[in-house]
């Protein structure tokens, strides 16, 4: 049998021992919410920054471990902490881009377009696609050939396609040759001036080449990885008188999207080879010298809002209508679908492929569908970078190809 004393003394350090435990929870718990906080501020959207923190609490150590976006967030990371913790802070994280990488963190695409996954594997789902002659930012090397990528739009994914990696001096040269941007939704730069020369590659509209020389009808191009090859003059533009007319009217964004009737929905597409409903907004805004986010819910961000009568009389052409699921009890609002206002309930959009539809009733493209899920709308044109709209010509790296 335990003397008294013996087990009150017992009881004690049982007690002690759950009070300390139950202190130590409420310590982590404390320290996840101030991640949770930290990431909401400095990482909201995981699909355009990374923010992969955990920290753990060793005596009265807390050490930071996991990767993060950039040097810069970091630093931001370490001073929110500093004043809100009572612990010494020790700095495990690895900061993005990966030493393995050297200095050649930038990439230049070399294919009319390229494939960005979600993940590092060919059965990934493609979330997003880069136009030839794109700038990418390299953060991380997987394995096979694949890279972590971030595009002008910040959007993250990964691609094995070909991207050209290259020193700041080498990409400040690249930068520096007098480009042209493909103003034809399809084309062929070939090996010779001749129609049965052999094809380079094809082109899509948007894509960006460097100018070697003029021949004739022809410029002679050169691509990011040294290929060269003859595009008929009739197929491009020189990119910085294109840049100087870009203009976002209400009637160029009409004409611009019509161009892409029937093409084919592709989930992730944001080229003229195949377009999902964002990737269309997407395109059509960046062929007028706007750059949209990549999906639906982030482009619901930006612009401004406009404020709906009865008759949709304040619905302008070119204006962004979105659909999606309304807020509940348990679930907040879900922008899913995007589409292109033609003026009052009539719209243009990738469905299926690209085609119009109406909010109204009465007219026989009708979508009772796109009406039950309708939300609002937000105004481009007009709006600048106060409302989340950015202008390609702002932006450096398309300003240096001027």
């Amino acid at each position: 049998m335990i003397p008294m004393h013996k087990y009150s003394f017992f009881c004690i350090m049982i007690w002690a021992a759950f009070l300390l435990g139950c202190s130590r929870q409420s310590e982590k718990t404390m320290i996840a919410d101030l991640l949770k906080q930290a990431q909401t501020t400095l990482a909201p959207d995981k699909r355009t920054a990374i923010f992969h923190v955990q920290g753990d609490l060793e005596g009265r150590t807390l050490t930071l471990r996991g990767e993060i976006q950039s040097g810069e967030m970091k630093e931001e990371l370490l001073r929110f902490l500093k004043g809100k913790v009572p612990y010494g802070i020790a700095d495990s994280l690895s900061v993005l881009p990966q030493a393995n990488l050297g200095d050649r963190t930038i990439g230049v695409v070399s294919v009319s377009v390229a494939n960005i996954r979600t993940k590092g594997d060919n059965a990934a789902e493609m979330a997003n696609q880069a136009l030839l002659g794109t700038p990418v930012r390299l953060l991380k090397q997987g394995s096979d050939g694949w890279f972590l990528v971030q595009t002008p739009d910040e959007y993250l994914g990964w691609t094995k396609d070909n991207i050209v990696r290259m020193t700041p001096d080498a990409y400040d040269s690249w930068t520096a040759r007098p480009k042209v941007i493909v103003t034809t939704d399809f084309g062929i730069v070939r090996t010779g001036k001749e129609e049965a020369s052999l094809p380079v590659s094809d082109v899509v509209i948007g894509d960006l080449l460097a100018v070697e020389t003029v021949a004739g009808l022809y410029y002679h191009v050169l691509y990011p990885d040294g290929r060269k090859g003859y595009l008929a003059k009739a197929m491009a533009e020189p990119f910085g008188s294109w840049l100087l007319n870009a203009k976002d009217t209400p009637e160029r964004i009409v004409a611009t999207a019509k161009r892409f009737f029937g093409i084919p929905y592709l989930w992730g597409g944001t080229s003229s080879k195949g377009m999902d409903c964002s990737g269309f907004t997407k395109m059509v805004y960046y062929l007028n010298g706007v750059l949209l986010p990549r999906d639906a819910s982030q482009q619901a961000k930006v612009g401004i809002q406009v404020e709906l009568t009865p008759d949709f009389t304040s619905v302008a052409p070119g204006d962004l209508l979105f659909f999606g699921s309304k807020a509940t009890d348990r679930r907040p609002e879900r922008v899913t679908h995007v589409a292109i206002s033609l003026g009052g309930k009539r719209f243009i959009h990738a469905s299926s492929y690209v085609q119009t539809n109406s909010l109204d009733p009465a007219d026989s493209d009708y979508s009772e569908d796109r009406a039950l899920a309708f939300f609002y709308v937000k105004r481009i044109i007009g709006a600048d970078e106060r409302n989340g709209v950015r202008r390609i010509s702002a932006i450096p790296y398309y300003r240096a190809l001027e």
